[in-house]
């Protein structure tokens, strides 16, 4: 088939887009009319999942059936909920949602005669976070997978966004930051492009701050104004919970653009009534866009550290739907005296991703067919490329009539990553190889020694943060992974053991150890922890395919 799909699984609501027969990007519509759909899964049973707006309303009514903002859970350590009894992981709440998208989108498309008879949404480019570390991108894989998908790629939600602005493309030459406030999430990212070559140049955000943090805020507010006018707490009522979930939303998006919106709440003592102010919202909610506010300072310097300051950022993006509210522009207008553009908050990411996905595909079919034609590997194909650019410029002149047409995007790492050693004082530490925002591919490698007399060998734990300093303290982290590594012979202490960490393009850690007596090497690829088991896997593949989703 030769469409290709991009899909922005947010974390309050999601989303899915192809490029039509003219090359524009299009946001598909769900069975409810709707361009977004709310990510939300209400489990009725194992055999009937209810993905969406019905789902939403459920939230408070059956909290014990019902799941949202799972995003915040995916590649986590505790990455499970248990919905109506049944336990359930995040990659596989995420993979029913993705089954809505695709189910309502192969509708709808099939209605319209884009999709013949037998065609069904297969190959697809999923956004994440920009800030999302190997263990979350993985999870995000596998729910594609788990929804019969074929995941071309994972690629981030700033740099979609940016594509779908078309800040790629010709001659331009830019530097862009892109502010995605979404309903779950904040994400912010520097970014140089030059034609067709998106650069990225730093990223940061918070996973534990979004919309729904504003909206909290509001539903703090007026459950306290009710208490206080009619003398009963609301949270003792909880279908007038649920309704005011619904309604905190809808006054929220209202006062993006009004000044004022009446209030009404009905609750066990009555009715409660107030006129909301936009100013009054935004007082109570300043601590929220400061904390915004904070983190983008932050990403600024150390953009500026690379050579990028303020001064030099050509466009501001304002991306995701809590972008919205006047207060982000005024905020940044204000600190940073440039106005910044609302792009496409809703949409952007999907479409940017629908196009990226069809420009992926047809570099991927090049490859696969480079390599029936040379008898070689796809990985042979590519490892050679990256030395010699050939297959580059041969596609270039397959498909973009001479012109590289490809995009092209160099990211950064989103975390650190070290291993632990003892210091000069033989106290535990990580030390830090692979450092945060250096630019991917990354390689570094550093020189331990053994600790005691006729050592057999070491332990090499591989351990994720998003820490800035060269040296950190343990302080109780888990590693993301613990290598043994076995010595042909015993060694002395203070015996050399050079190691390496590797990480390339598509997210996979290398791990080189070579001790220096005996010259015993290890090479390995990190395998990601925190990741769905086989029997996880079995168990959700089976629920997968039995479970009516609606």
């Amino acid at each position: 088939m030769k469409y290709v799909f991009g899909i922005d699984l947010g974390t309050t609501y999601s989303c899915i887009a192809y490029i039509d027969e003219y090359g524009k990007p299009v946001v598909l519509k769900n069975s409810e009319g709707d361009h977004t759909t709310p990510s939300v899964v209400m489990v009725e049973s194992e055999d009937n999942i209810i993905v969406g707006t019905e789902a939403k309303r459920s939230i408070e009514i059956e909290a014990d059936k019902t799941v949202q903002f799972i995003k915040r859970k995916m590649g986590k350590e505790q990455d499970t909920v248990v919905l109506n009894g049944t336990k359930y992981t995040a990659p596989e709440v995420s993979a029913y949602i993705l089954k809505k998208l695709v189910a309502d989108a192969n509708e709808e498309l099939a209605q319209t005669g884009v999709l013949k008879d037998g065609e069904t949404i297969k190959d697809v480019v999923i956004t994440c976070p920009a800030y999302f570390g190997m263990n979350e991108r993985q999870a995000t894989k596998t729910a594609g997978e788990l929804a019969g998908l074929n995941v071309l790629n994972i690629i981030n939600e700033p740099t979609a966004a940016a594509i779908s602005y078309g800040v790629s493309g010709g001659d331009k030459n830019e530097t862009v930051l892109v502010y995605d406030l979404g309903g779950g999430t904040f994400d912010i990212t520097v970014m140089n492009i030059k034609g067709n070559n998106i650069s990225v140049v730093c990223t940061g955000g918070d996973d534990q701050l979004g919309g729904k943090d504003w909206d909290e805020c509001l539903m703090d507010y007026v459950m306290s104004r009710y208490e206080e006018e009619n003398g009963e707490d609301l949270s003792e009522d909880p279908e007038a919970v649920a309704a005011l979930y619904v309604d905190v939303e809808t006054w929220k998006k209202a006062l993006t653009a009004r000044e004022k919106v009446n209030i009404s709440v009905n609750g066990p003592a009555g009715r409660f009534r107030e006129e909301l102010t936009r100013a009054k919202y935004e007082e109570l909610t300043e601590s929220l866009l400061n904390r915004t506010k904070n983190l983008l300072d932050g990403i600024l310097a150390t953009a500026e550290k690379q050579g990028y300051p303020m001064s030099k950022i050509d466009k501001v993006l304002l991306v995701g739907g809590s972008s919205r509210m006047p207060q982000v522009a005024a905020m940044i207008e204000k600190n940073y005296h440039i106005v910044p553009t609302l792009a496409d908050p809703d949409e952007a990411v999907a479409k940017g991703a629908a196009i990226y996905a069809g420009n992926e595909k047809e570099y991927i079919e090049f490859i696969e067919a480079e390599a029936v034609n040379t008898g070689k590997s796809v990985e042979e194909i590519k490892e050679e490329n990256l030395v010699t650019g050939a297959l580059d410029a041969k596609f270039a002149k397959f498909g973009g009539g001479g012109k590289d047409t490809r995009i092209n995007i160099t990211n950064v790492l989103s975390r650190t990553y070290g291993v632990s050693a003892l210091d000069e004082f033989d106290r535990k530490k990580i030390f830090n190889m692979l450092m945060v925002n250096a630019k991917l591919p990354a390689t570094k490698t550093e020189t331990f020694c053994t600790v005691v007399d006729n050592q057999p060998g070491i332990d090499i734990s591989l351990y994720e943060s998003q820490s800035t300093d060269e040296v950190m303290e343990v302080d109780g982290r888990e590693p993301l992974t613990v290598i043994e590594m076995k010595f042909k012979q015993r060694v002395p202490k203070g015996t050399a053991v050079i190691k390496t960490l590797s990480l390339d393009n598509s997210g996979i850690m290398h791990i080189v150890a070579e001790e220096q007596l005996h010259h015993t090497k290890l090479e390995t690829t990190f395998m990601l922890s925190n990741q769905m088991t086989q029997e996880e896997l079995r168990i959700a593949e089976v629920r997968m395919a039995s479970a009516n989703v609606e």
